[in-house]
């Protein structure tokens, strides 16, 4: 095993090494791989800082500067290959990769992510955030830089968006100006191939728990994925290699990646029976909430009870002049009965309605659910955490039960005594449960609000923070 360390003079709160392992993978030895490190910083809402790491892994400024690669080429493809990848790249990109060789380790100094490198660096929002791309193949991932920050590479479905012709995956991460170090493996978007992530903190010997060990290859996953039933597999879900580009591929690729609900509700070319999955549920949801009231808990912001007017059975009850007719509107506090909400309503000093779950439709939708967005990703603090407990609610399948009865109970509290009811009825994410099934752990990335509830494939764990001493990405089995 080789292990080739890249370094720079450091002066970061630890001396945090990242360390890029190829001695895991069973790709041919002369598979090309390469690294990148992108992210930004912001000072404010509005104003961010975009960074990628050099091949001395030094931060740098992007600049419209680095778009040295001319436009539908890139290096170490032959011509046959440059033609088919052509639409890879159709702009001129900036090359910031770092090879590095099969069967050895790549160290990386973490640490010059730091103040005397990165001025803006702080903590909290103002941590650096961003992700760690690995490409396999010849085919490197463009990142052109614009006015406005930078293009990353999509996932497409044979449209020949930047990007979407090369091979690839990442891990998200964050890190801080005091060495703090939040990561996980995702399939949010998108699944290109196994990578595992581990992290030891400064003074241990003995790591985390490593995140994204899968229990079979790639190819079986693959495999697995464009055999199941639509709408969450099949193939519309697959994206296949170019005709004519198999020279900038590992041998025996028949995909290049499974391509996510969230993605394919949102995008051109995707499956639109995933517009509508949840409708019936929603619907049946809805109704229900006029009868009883839906108390959501969250572990931050408090209790808030949610409701749909007009109300069975208190016609009298009207409802306030800021709630939007047809949504669901949550007033502060639990109440666990509808007679009860109605007694507190015709109060002395009633509840008022804190906010009304609406994005582009009154009510919450598939799509929303999907991609954890609109209604459900919109408003405050409170109304935000609240909806998130309901994006994951929907997506593991938790609203409607096997026998039709609705919740009227969620929370991110008491995790672990629901752990084992999810994804058990007829209609939820079957993406995440493909993913949480096929992960050694039971934890994946599979929806944007897979963390409620500590079901992500994250390190630290919830409620720790990790000083890395050491983060460790490992490549894992593509075949075998």
């Amino acid at each position: 095993m080789a292990t080739e360390t890249r370094s720079a003079p450091a002066s970061g709160a630890v001396p945090a090494q990242l360390i890029i392992d190829l001695t895991q993978t069973d790709l041919p030895a002369d598979t090309p791989v390469y690294a990148y490190v992108i992210g930004e910083v912001s000072t404010t809402s509005t104003n961010y800082y975009y960074y990628y790491l050099d091949a001395n892994f030094m931060p740098q400024l992007m600049s419209t500067g680095d778009n040295t690669i001319p436009q539908n080429t890139c290096p170490d493809l032959p011509v046959s290959a440059q033609k088919a990848l052509a639409p890879n790249y159709p702009s001129a990109w900036a090359d910031w990769s770092m090879s590095i060789q099969i069967g050895s380790n790549l160290v990386l100094p973490l640490g010059n992510i730091n103040t005397a490198n990165i001025p803006y660096l702080g903590t909290g929002t103002a941590a650096f955030s961003g992700r760690i791309y690995l490409s396999v193949g010849a085919a490197r991932l463009p990142f052109t830089v614009t006015s406005a920050g930078y293009t990353a590479p999509v996932f497409g479905l044979n449209t020949g968006m930047p990007g979407s012709m090369t091979l690839y995956d990442w891990i998200e991460f964050s890190y801080d100006s005091e060495g703090n170090f939040d990561g996980n493996t995702t399939q949010v978007d998108q699944f290109g191939f196994p990578l595992l992530l581990t992290g030891t903190p400064v003074g241990s010997r003995t790591p985390y728990p490593t995140q994204g060990g899968l229990s079979t290859s790639r190819a079986a996953i693959m495999n697995a994925l464009n055999s199941g039933a639509a709408p969450f597999t099949g193939p519309t879900v697959m994206v296949a290699p170019p005709q004519g580009g198999e020279a900038a591929y590992p041998p025996n690729i028949a995909y290049l990646r499974a391509v996510s609900p969230k993605q394919l509700v949102a995008g051109a070319g995707g499956n639109p029976a995933l517009s509508s999955y949840f409708n019936s549920v929603i619907t049946a949801a809805y109704t229900a909430w006029q009868s009883v009231p839906l108390v959501v808990t969250d572990a931050s912001t408090g209790a808030y009870t949610g409701v749909v007017y007009p109300l069975t059975g208190y016609p009298s009850i009207q409802p306030p002049p800021t709630y939007v007719a047809g949504s669901l509107g949550f007033y502060p506090g639990a109440y666990s009965t509808m007679a009860a909400l109605v007694q507190a309503l015709q109060s002395p000093n009633p509840p008022v309605l804190a906010f009304c779950l609406t994005g582009s439709s009154k009510t919450i939708t598939s799509s929303d659910i999907l991609q954890c967005a609109g209604s459900l990703a919109s408003g405050g603090t409170a109304q935000k955490n609240v909806g998130k407990i309901i994006a994951a609610a929907f997506n593991r399948g938790m609203v409607l039960d096997s026998s039709g009865d609705v919740v009227t109970s969620l929370t991110d509290i008491d995790c672990a005594n629901q752990a084992p009811y999810f994804y058990k009825t007829t209609t939820y994410n079957q993406w995440a449960d493909i993913f949480h099934g096929y992960n050694t752990n039971g934890l994946a990335y599979g929806f944007p609000y897979d963390d409620v509830c500590n079901q992500s494939s994250s390190i630290p764990p919830a409620g720790s923070a990790l000083v890395a001493q050491f983060i460790r990405i490992a490549l894992g089995k593509f075949y075998s």
